[in-house]
């Protein structure tokens, strides 16, 4: 589970764009070690996330 919270702390930074290099050295090194394909399914995940709070936030200002 400690390997998920990582992820998620890893595509958070990502996403808003802020994170240290001693973060992403360890990034790297875990995607070797398990591949890509966690960091993908998350992204992916918090990306639809993303789009759906955006789409609720406009219907809920707009009329």
């Amino acid at each position: 589970m400690k390997g998920l919270g990582q992820v998620f702390k890893a595509i958070t930074s990502a996403m808003i764009g802020v994170g240290k290099k001693e973060d992403l050295a360890k990034d790297f090194a875990r995607t070797e070690k398990q591949g890509p394909w966690p960091y993908i399914i998350v992204g992916l995940i918090m990306t639809f996330a993303f789009i759906g709070l955006i789409i609720v936030v406009v219907k809920l200002v707009l009329p």
